[in-house]
């Protein structure tokens, strides 16, 4: 967000939200109350101007990093993490709304990854060498721009010639490789025949450098199909076909060689919305089968789909606003009664990730948000991020019929998410645009199994340093269409696993869309302070954050070690790691049985000793999670282990 337009007002709002819908919350996950104070604190800015790209020049001082991000060495150790330092950026914000396609899992097992890239940092904060970082890696192991402590830190310069920024990386079925992002003035596009190797080659998209075509996603479909979905006013906010920020379409038939001609897609014109912000949408392609997910705060949700490569689309509402033609720009309130009182509406982040699964089945997962408008200044709303929940909807559930499947945890058990109470910084946490619980990705392994990350607020982290909360990100996955989803996992490593997730933050999680074997790859950035850099001038976030910069960071994960998602079928009983670990409280684990059984879970110290004990009978086929309350244990390892049928599974966990 443009820094000039983020101001902070901490005053009660009059309540008119909407009921929450249906929750599939994993068992045994507690959801964090969000405290009063926090909860009721809210952001007013141009909904317009919120969106767009940030960069604008700001002087003032420079804070020295307080804590140093980076390991010393490339890699983390530990039983389930392999994680390697692909790339760094002082340019730290990665997107306005919506993830872009950042991470492509090729089937020869190769990855390509990237991310808008800044290598240096310019106090009057217009990154002039801006564009895209880009890593290769033939097996996810070792990259043609390695991290070595002292000499490299991944890629030094952009891939483009120019600034550019928000970008993809698209990776064709006959190997060609392209990025895709925004310059000052049009969509760009970087090319090169074979992917992770020779010259790139730029070039514009076919109508020409003079538009305000801005903040990309793109994905390729199988057979040559790449598709590109963009934003038509970007930072001008010039009117366009009768919108601020219409939604433009393109395709190419050859690789990216060439493009069709820019178009709207049916029921996203101006008769219907005012138009939509930077990054408020994503894309998803099987084959000849393309998904969009586009809505704003104030804007229905919808799912566009095409199976034709784009050439018909369907449109299917997730969310109706009850405001969906509301303008920023005249004073406008949002009273949706009629009786004079503006109304505070839930409504959508604006973040909403959407997935094409093996029977072309569309998913989408979308954050949760409040936003009112009083009217007291004309181009002017609020919205509130003291407003957590990830929601989740599939093409067979009705317009409005999302469940809620993720938040912030309440880990003490104390019912309220502990964030810090003082007044240091004007609010309790880093400012990302939206809610606690959002940027979610989505992406889709062997047996339909579906693979989501996020971010939310971690209260176990340390808030000392930076008077604020940190974000870390999360994975879940449900192996039924979304029926269900396991207990979310923390992929940033402890100190206890080598790391320092204790005091780091976490956030802008990329997963690739497609996900096979035993391997889980998720690309994100990392640092020590809250919040990003682009944020309001002489904020926590600001001032933590500028001139430091952020690691890129690329994970592999054991699938079945920290979702519970079995890759070896050849026991019908399997455990997971547990979470937290270590672990001063309470802790989890989920088992998974391919039939009816009874469970026999017991926990033992290094002696023998049982510390817990417990019998399930007639448990249902699935995913159950075990609770475990380690409070009253004395430090130190303990197994935990579960007997069915015959069968016997042990892990450790450490209390401290």
């Amino acid at each position: 967000m443009k820094k000039s337009l983020l101001t902070i007002f901490a005053f009660i709002v009059c309540v008119g939200s909407q009921a929450q819908n249906a929750s599939r919350l994993p068992q045994g996950f507690r959801k964090a109350e969000i405290p009063a104070s926090a909860k009721s604190k809210k952001i007013t800015v141009d909904v317009r101007e919120s969106n767009k790209d940030a960069g604008t020049p700001f002087n003032k001082t420079i804070n020295s990093r307080l804590t140093n991000p980076q390991p010393s060495t490339p890699t983390l150790g530990g039983s389930f993490i392999d994680e390697y330092l692909v790339g760094y950026s002082f340019y730290d914000l990665q997107t306005n709304n919506a993830i872009s396609n950042r991470i492509v899992h090729n089937d020869d097992g190769s990855y390509a990854v990237s991310w808008t890239y800044s290598p240096n940092y310019d106090a009057a904060e217009a990154f002039p060498d801006r564009g895209t970082g880009y890593n290769y890696s033939p097996d996810g192991i070792s990259w043609i721009y390695p991290y070595v402590p002292g000499s490299s830190q991944g890629p030094g310069t952009r891939v483009e010639n120019i600034r550019t920024g928000f970008t993809n990386i698209v990776n064709t079925s006959s190997g060609s490789e392209m990025v895709i992002a925004h310059s000052a003035d049009a969509m760009g596009l970087t090319y090169r025949p074979a992917k992770g190797t020779g010259a790139w080659n730029a070039t514009t998209f076919p109508w020409g450098p003079t538009t305000d075509d801005t903040w990309s996603k793109a994905i390729a479909g199988g057979n040559d199909m790449v598709y590109a979905i963009f934003q038509g006013s970007g930072v001008s906010t010039t009117s366009v076909l009768g919108q601020k920020g219409p939604l433009f379409f393109s395709r190419s038939t050859d690789g990216g060689v060439t493009w069709s001609t820019k178009a709207q897609i049916p029921g996203t014109d101006s008769t219907e919305y005012m138009g939509f912000g930077g990054d408020e949408y994503s894309i998803d392609a099987r084959g000849n089968t393309v998904a969009i997910a586009l809505g704003s705060t104030i804007t229905d949700l919808m799912l566009l789909k095409s199976t034709d490569a784009g050439l018909t689309w369907t449109k299917k509402l997730i969310y109706i606003s009850p405001l969906p033609m509301f303008n920023t720009g005249n004073g406008q309130t949002s009273d949706t009664n009629s009786d004079g009182i503006p109304d505070t509406l839930l409504a959508t982040g604006g973040d909403a990730a959407v997935l094409i699964d093996e029977n072309d089945l569309c998913h989408v997962v979308f954050s949760d948000v409040r936003w009112m408008s009083d009217g007291a200044t004309a181009g002017s709303y609020s919205y509130f991020p003291g407003t957590d929940g990830l929601e989740y909807w599939n093409e067979n559930m009705a317009t409005g019929g999302y469940v809620f499947i993720a938040a912030a945890e309440d880990f003490n058990g104390n019912g309220v998410l502990d964030v810090p109470e003082d007044q240091t910084c004007s609010f309790q946490w880093g400012n990302y645009g939206g809610g606690i619980t959002g940027l979610p990705s989505l992406g889709l392994g062997d047996n339909n199994t579906i693979y989501l990350s996020y971010q939310t607020i971690n209260e176990l982290a340390d808030t000392a340093q930076y008077h604020q909360a940190h974000r870390h990100v999360y994975i879940m996955t449900s192996p039924d269409h979304g029926q269900t989803w396991t207990y979310p996992y923390n992929i940033v490593p402890t100190i206890a696993q080598g790391g320092d997730g204790e005091n780091q933050e976490a956030v802008f999680a990329a997963l690739p869309k497609s996900i096979s074997g035993n391997i889980l790859p998720v690309l994100y950035q990392r640092d020590g302070a809250p919040g990003h850099a682009l944020a309001l001038a002489g904020t926590c976030d600001d001032d933590f954050n500028s001139g430091n910069s952020s690691d890129i960071v690329f994970g592999r994960y054991d699938i079945a070690a920290v979702v519970g998602v079995p890759t070896v079928n050849e026991n019908d009983l399997f455990i997971t790691q547990a979470y937290p670990n270590p672990t001063t409280g309470m802790a989890y684990f989920n088992v998974s049985t391919k039939t009816k059984a009874d469970l026999s879970v017991t926990v033992t110290d290094l002696l023998g000793k049982v510390v817990y004990s417990e019998q399930r009978n007639n448990v249902a086929a699935g995913v159950t999670t075990i609770s475990l309350n380690t409070g009253s244990w004395t430090s130190g390892l303990y197994n935990y282990n579960v007997i069915s049928c015959d069968q016997k599974v042990s892990r450790r966990i450490v209390v401290q």
